[in-house]
């Protein structure tokens, strides 16, 4: 039933004689006559819409039972169907050793959920990276340089990576393994849940202690990644009957015109992945449309290619808007796409569009968002820049935000008092040694520069949302700074 209703397709078709009243409908209401091709899109594209509109009913439960009688609950994944009537624990018993661990304690997928955890599997297909290989995508690079400087303790690993998964001979290369299989905490959940397992698990954790605390490779620290949606601008617009970006007449010519440069965007953006690197991977891009996941290193370099790559293939008056969220890989994926959309939502409600939102939800935290157009995200890639090499510090944020509260409920922004407030508060905050050491730049031009570039902000956006630039700025530097080294276990 899961399946059945998981994907549903829309079809409308017109003939000849609604196209003729359709336009003279058009032409009473309008007054003025269209061609064959423009009425019969117009109308074929208002009966599709409102055949989507309908909400179709689904069954709220399944008709199944399982362990005498009880009726499934929610799916543990997704929460949006309710999980397979199937007695769990026998069904994680009976599954192959090698995979026994894409399972984890207590969950009970719905069919949709359980097909794509072990979809890759049963097709022989390579998996798609895990969102702890995605945030991890440094350590996955620093593997390789590993294996090449350090290849009988490689060797060495890769053997009880093999024994571990159950495989007749080892990989290739130790990145084609998941992350978590070098995570010391991940291993040992695992092991009380394997116990059949606890001997080669010892000798992998036994190893990888050893490796960690002799500085040989670092341990793969990182816990938050990014989730991008981007979207074109107004596209109805430029297929509309009256439109008043499109320069060309409504026909088929157009049409074939349009959806080859739509086509091109798509290929290109596509092309900006690397399987060489780990630190993006798009999970589709069709259209105007993207989606994709990367590491805190790659996201805003990805993000800030989407609107030129766009307008350079569909016109100068074409624009995308974009959101982003940087979530925790143990957070529930279902609700940071949600969080996307909303992100995504907020940066199409900007006036003339051609921005972006970028969210951030801190583990056990609340979202919180900065919005701007795409002229300003050297300003948002710059403080972070700015909060990573320390040349201004990690108080600056509770400073702005301090700043920000003293005109809370004020009629008219106040911009001029907030940047000599400003001024004064980065006085006392850049590092003046970090600034000459990173940037080669003196004190009081680099802030006056950075008052500019902020008064930009200001006049498009309120006082919340600066004191959010410099939140969220602060987060994903914090982030992407390297962890210091420190001794893992017992070094036996």
């Amino acid at each position: 039933m899961h399946l059945e209703n998981y994907f549903r397709a829309y079809c409308e078709c017109t003939n000849s004689e609604e196209v003729k009243k359709w336009r003279e409908k058009l032409k009473q209401n309008l007054g003025k006559d269209y061609d064959d091709y423009a009425v019969a899109y117009d109308w074929t594209e208002r009966k599709l819409g409102a055949l989507k509109s309908k909400k179709h009913y689904e069954p709220l439960m399944d008709a199944y039972t399982y362990n005498g009688g009880k009726y499934p609950d929610g799916c543990t994944l997704c929460g949006e169907r309710a999980h397979l009537a199937v007695d769990w624990e026998k069904f994680k018993e009976n599954l192959q050793k090698d995979i026994k661990h894409y399972l984890k304690e207590g969950e009970k997928l719905c069919g949709v959920c359980l097909v794509k955890r072990f979809a890759f599997y049963y097709l022989k297909k390579q998996a798609f990276p895990s969102v702890h290989d995605i945030a991890n995508a440094k350590f996955k690079e620093e593997l390789k340089d590993f294996e090449q400087n350090h290849k009988d303790r490689a060797s060495e690993l890769k053997s009880l990576l093999q024994q571990y998964m159950g495989e007749e001979k080892p990989r290739d290369h130790l990145w084609e393994y998941n992350t978590e299989l070098f995570d010391i905490e991940e291993l040992e959940r695992i092991k009380r849940e394997e116990e059949d397992l606890s001997l080669v698990i010892d000798d992998l954790i036994r190893e990888l202690r050893w490796i960690y605390n002799n500085e040989l490779l670092s341990k793969p620290s990182k816990n938050y990644f990014a989730i991008m949606i981007s979207d074109g601008d107004s596209m109805g617009d430029w297929l509309g009957l009256k439109s008043e970006r499109r320069k060309d007449k409504l026909e088929r010519a157009f049409h074939e015109k349009f959806s080859k440069a739509l086509s091109d965007y798509a290929r290109e953006i596509k092309s900006l992945e690397s399987k060489e690197k780990f630190g993006l991977r798009i999970v589709y891009a069709g259209g105007d449309d993207v989606l994709a996941v990367a590491d805190l290193r790659e996201f805003l370099d990805f993000a800030e290619k989407l609107n030129p790559t766009f307008k350079k293939k569909v016109g100068e008056n074409a624009s995308v808007s974009a959101g982003i969220v940087i979530g925790h890989q143990k957070d529930n994926l279902a609700y940071l796409l949600n969080e996307v959309g909303k992100a995504e939502k907020k940066a199409k409600s900007v006036e003339g569009k051609s921005a972006f939102c970028i969210t951030v939800i801190p583990r056990g935290g609340g979202p919180v968002s900065f919005w701007a157009k795409w002229e300003l995200l050297n300003l948002f890639k710059d403080t972070i820049e700015y909060f990573e090499k320390e040349i201004i510090g990690d108080r600056t944020a509770y400073d702005i935000r301090e700043i920000v509260g003293k005109f809370e409920g004020s009629e008219k922004k106040p911009t001029e008092v907030v940047l000599a407030l400003l001024r004064g508060m980065l006085k006392r905050r850049v590092d003046e040694n970090k600034l000459k050491e990173h940037l080669r730049k003196e004190k009081r031009a680099f802030i006056e520069e950075y008052l500019q570039e902020l008064r930009k902000l200001l006049e498009i956006s309120d006082l919340e949302n600066l004191a959010n630039l410099f939140y969220t700025a602060r987060f994903i530097a914090k982030e992407r700074r390297e962890k210091k080294h420190e001794t893992v276990g017992a070094n036996t």
